[in-house]
């Protein structure tokens, strides 16, 4: 069996050309989308991850409005940006960047929640999940729009599929669950969560059709752990060094290599899931200005 590798790099290109048109004929409209983002210190991660995000919101018409607070910050001025950020029309995306300096972790819970349901699109409110759980108009984490619009696009349907996710956290399992669980189109499957250390977890991921997995154990499900002909979307991520070159490099929670023998569709890593994440939080902030505008 020859499997479909789901390039997100790929398909978010593409999704950012359509993205930058949908932009423009809500601009037509007197309507810009704007995300803003707020890095607290110096991080070299979270800068280069901002700057992702803001080369982004150039290429999908997305007005960025980043907020960058000294090291030292105190938790009343990053409680106070957030809160100006929710008074602000122009603002229809909010998120804070992720590690916060150490002496802000006491106030991190608090920064999330004051971020109002209806620019969270981060998708971490607990109105937002309460909202995707019963059906409601939500905002998921860029991680699940990545997947359902990874499988719309290749016109795979989880309708009434068993799909099983290994992973029960609050970013992936949980809320991919709930969009798929709704009785509407692109969903209406049989979710089955599972634990990573769940003794016999191959008795649960060889009935999967579609299996999501995401623990980072490098090489954690192997090909007899699954079943002919499934879709497998893999979100894990570990740095390993190469025991040939020596040099270091990221790979998946799957077997890739194995794996994509008896697969229709699977995601590679890297390359894979990851690329989609900016592209859909764009597409989230896009969603909030449509929705603040009622169109």
């Amino acid at each position: 069996m020859t499997a479909i590798i789901l390039d997100g790099k790929k398909l978010s290109a593409e999704i950012r050309i359509e993205l930058k048109a949908e932009s423009e004929r809500l601009k037509i409209k007197g309507v810009v989308p704007g995300l803003a983002g707020i890095l607290v210190g110096e991080d070299p991660g979270s800068a280069t991850y901002i700057g992702l995000k803001s080369k982004a919101c150039e290429e999908t018409g997305v007005k960025e409005m980043m907020r960058h607070l000294p090291e030292n910050a105190t938790g009343v001025e990053l409680l106070g940006t957030i809160q100006k950020l929710n008074s602000d029309n122009q603002v229809h995306g909010i998120f804070v960047q992720l590690p916060l300096p150490e002496h802000l972790a006491a106030v991190e819970a608090k920064a999330l929640a004051l971020v109002v349901p209806e620019k969270d699109v981060d998708g971490f409110h607990t109105i937002n999940v309460g909202r995707a759980w019963l059906g409601q108009t939500a905002f998921f984490p860029a991680v699940v729009v990545a997947i359902q619009e990874m499988l719309r696009r290749n016109n795979y349907d989880v309708k009434y599929k068993n799909v099983v996710i290994v992973n029960v956290d609050n970013m992936v399992g949980k809320p991919l669950a709930s969009l798929f669980v709704q009785d509407i189109d692109g969903a209406r499957a049989n979710v089955t969560f599972c634990h990573p250390l769940t003794p016999d977890l191959a008795e649960y991921t060889r009935r999967a059709d579609v299996l999501v997995v995401s623990v980072n154990k490098p090489k954690f499900i192997t090909a007899n752990m699954v079943k002919e002909g499934a879709v497998v979307v893999d979100f894990g991520g570990t740095t390993v060094t190469d025991a040939v070159s020596g040099k270091r490099k990221t790979v998946g929670d799957v077997d890739f290599d194995a794996v994509k023998e008896k697969t229709s569709m699977i995601t590679p890593v890297p390359g894979g899931v990851g690329p989609m994440l900016v592209t859909m939080l764009m597409a989230n902030t896009i969603k909030s200005a449509k929705l603040a505008a009622g169109l």
